[in-house]
């Protein structure tokens, strides 16, 4: 088959056969999708999400949304356009039609322009992943198949069929969906929800398309921890990024400021890459609505911090530019009850919690015809704070100089879909730590550990960064090198960055130790003792002995004076009469603790951050927190006394500069949901002031008032009586 137009063969396998029919030049949709941001992607501070059902058009009162829009300072909203169903008179063929569309009926349209009228910046929501049975019937080739080659019905609405997200349907149907919108609607973006496809698909198309680039076959079994399974995932983000690219283009032939915003997170198959993501995004959100009682369905887990910890991950890669958080006013567990509403105090911690972290709110609502309006007060309150407060929370920056490196590749190469969560279980235990120490801390993406990146940073933490490549161990060596500080545990660098085992760690030589053997454990009654004295634990001599990790990496320390942790190895513990051991005291090195140059590195063979996740030990805490004491080697920007479990974060405004203390001190926190407030303090927050500025005023923008303050060698310090769910000091400068 000759190939189509002057375009190479890789852009045409890219981008299919959807690009060039959408009458989109291949070229000009690539550099489309990968322009600056719009002017105003950085304006709205507060969404609000409408998501029509198909039932809504007619039924609905779009009087009640607009006066609510204003009462809740709402200056940005998404409303459900197209895709599988619209909510506009398409004229698109099977572009399937909510019921009563095209019979005089326009919600999305009359909502847009209501809006419009308002100044609100309006994104149109469309959702691509299931069509109707008159489209299945008539293009099967869009369809979601599985392997056997039969196509794949909509798991909870059996009548729909679900689709490719990697063929014609996407590339084909939905760029001409998006300029019919855009033609007709004065919209500002578009957001995608289930943009990416609900699994692998094998249909022709994609077989097609799969093979021309790899020379392969789809994979059975797609895993990504097997080398066929990163062979597809690469794929996967090729076309992935192709979309993004030919829908930005749709969208920017008649709405020259228009953008497309993916939905979800970066989750995937594998996380999509950090700085193509970055490059193509001029805003992004979040979509971790709220808690669950585990990671298997759409929430964050049973830990209240989810929120924020979330963000920071989409800040990991967004860095400076806007992030927004979708909050659900509903429970997000898995049995999805989706008109259900949570208690006032859950909806406002985990607010609370993604504020703090720098996120704006998006409070998101299905059904136009609220059956239960006790969220409406709550959200409206929030959102009355929000905008009363909105110069002290347009950040320009975090403050934290400690960050923990984000390693998507070490889970979903390591982990794979079976063991991601054990493996993510290291820096959900370093997360905890530096969250309990109180440390202000930051997440960075593993794509983004270049001299420019890591500037603002004093110490980095990888948390079994097992899979890292030969160039980004020249940058951490580099980071040391200029004087920065590195905290590393159990595998980390043992990879590279395909994956393939390493004969030693590609950090070896700021390790100062080599591998001497493989993985042991689990470990059980085995133990942690301070048999030899080293500044890193010099706090630490009460705690001579406590229990040990799960797993530890076999190594050969280059210099015993550089050990300060050792392993006593596992005995028995049955019966309680062989409860003993000869060898109290051994060489096996569990902490090695180094000056490189100007720099510090602390590296534990172990899976300590991981068994803390597990145990919540408190002596595992107090090693970890050493760990961060010793390495970092100076003050962190924002110190807090008081009482109880923060959740903290200190940013930089333009005129300002402010400090989020969120409080943790509730029952619910480890599993919810909140139920009330309970009142916390009193605290004193002492903040460094930026070089050659002073404190003007001090506020403290929950109670609503100004505070004295002090301020003496660079630092101001300001009393907090208490806090109920979020407090922020907002220091005035000059």
């Amino acid at each position: 088959m000759p190939d189509i137009l002057p375009i190479d063969r890789r852009t045409a396998l890219t981008l299919g056969a959807g690009a060039l029919l959408s009458g989109i030049e291949p070229a000009f949709a690539r550099k489309i999708g990968q322009n600056g941001a719009p002017d105003w992607a950085s304006e709205p501070m507060r969404w609000f999400q409408l998501a029509f059902t198909e039932d809504d058009p007619g039924r609905y009162d779009p009087a009640f949304w607009i006066e609510y829009f204003q009462q809740i300072h709402a200056d940005g909203v998404c409303l459900s356009a197209g895709g599988g169903i619209a909510f506009y008179p398409t004229t698109i063929p099977y572009h399937g039609m909510a019921q009563g569309i095209g019979k005089g009926m326009d919600p999305f349209g009359d909502m847009v322009a209501a809006c419009k009228k308002l100044g609100m910046r309006v994104l149109a929501r469309i959702d691509p992943h299931a069509m109707n049975a008159t489209a299945a019937a008539a293009h099967p080739e869009w369809a979601l198949t599985g392997p056997d080659g039969k196509i794949k019905r909509h798991g909870s609405a059996p009548d729909l069929t679900l689709t490719c997200a990697y063929g014609p349907y996407n590339f084909d149907l939905m760029p001409k969906v998006i300029e019919e919108i855009a033609q007709r609607y004065p919209v500002d973006g578009f957001f995608g929800n289930r943009w990416n496809g609900s699994g692998t698909c094998y249909c022709q198309s994609c077989r097609t398309l799969y093979h021309a680039a790899s020379g392969q076959e789809i994979p059975a079994d797609p895993d990504p921890s097997k080398l066929e399974g990163r062979r597809y995932a690469a794929w996967v983000e090729d076309r992935l990024f192709a979309l993004m690219d030919l829908w930005n283009a749709a969208a920017r032939k008649h709405r020259p400021q228009a953008f497309f915003i993916p939905g979800g997170d970066r989750r995937g198959l594998v996380d999509l890459n950090g700085p193509a993501l970055s490059k193509r995004l001029p805003l992004s959100f979040c979509d971790r609505q709220a808690r669950s009682s585990d990671d298997s369905g759409w929430g964050t887990g049973p830990e209240v911090w989810g929120a924020g910890r979330y963000t920071r991950e989409l800040r990991a890669f967004m860095k400076d530019k806007p992030v927004g958080h979708i909050i659900s006013v509903g429970v997000e567990e898995a049995y999805r009850w989706k008109d259900s509403v949570q208690s006032p105090a859950e909806i406002r911690i985990w607010a609370a919690g993604a504020i703090a972290q720098g996120a704006r709110p998006w409070i998101t609502k299905f059904n136009a015809k609220p059956l239960d309006r006790r969220w409406m007060e709550v959200v409206r309150q929030i959102y009355s704070w929000h905008h009363a407060n909105e110069a002290y929370l347009r950040n320009r920056g975090n403050l934290a100089r400690v960050a923990i490196v984000h390693s998507p590749r070490t889970t979903a190469y390591l982990g794979g879909w079976n063991q991601r969560g054990q493996l993510e279980g290291h820096s959900r235990g370093f997360y905890e730590a530096a969250l309990e120490s109180r440390v202000p801390f930051d997440l960075i993406d593993e794509d983004f550990l270049d001299e420019a990146s890591l500037s603002r940073f004093r110490t980095i933490i990888l948390a079994n960064a097992a899979v890292l490549s030969d160039a980004q161990c020249d940058q951490i060596r580099a980071f040391v090198k200029r004087g920065g500080n590195v905290i590393a545990t159990y595998q980390t660098s043992l990879y590279d960055g395909d994956g393939q085992r390493r004969a030693d760690f590609g950090l070896a030589d700021l390790f100062g130790c080599s591998i001497a053997g493989e993985s042991e454990g689990p470990l059980k009654n085995a133990y942690l003792t301070l048999r030899h004295a080293h500044p890193a634990m010099a706090d630490l001599s009460d705690i001579n002995r406590t229990i040990g990790p799960l797993f530890r990496q076999p190594v050969t320390a280059r210099d015993q004076r550089d050990v300060a942790l050792t392993l006593v190895p596992s005995y028995p513990d049955l019966p309680m009469e062989r409860v003993f051991t000869d060898q109290t005291e051994t060489n096996l090195p569990m902490a090695i603790c180094r000056q490189v140059g100007r720099g510090r590195v602390a590296y534990l063979p172990m899976d300590i951050d991981r068994t803390f996740a597990e145990l919540g030990h408190g002596d595992h805490l107090t090693l970890l927190h050493a760990m961060l004491d010793w390495t970092h080697q100076e003050a962190h920007p924002l110190q807090i006394e008081g009482p109880g479990l923060l959740d903290i974060a200190c940013w930089r405004q333009e005129k300002s500069m402010t400090a989020h203390l969120v409080n943790l001190n509730n029952p619910m926190t480890m599993r919810g949901s909140y139920r009330e407030a309970i009142r916390t303090g009193p605290y004193r927050v002492r903040m460094q002031l930026p070089q050659g500025r002073r404190a003007a005023q001090a506020r403290l923008l929950t109670a609503g008032t100004a505070v004295p303050h002090g301020a003496a060698d660079g630092w101001v310090e300001v009393d907090v009586p208490y806090i109920d769910f979020h407090e922020v000091v907002a220091i005035d400068l000059i």
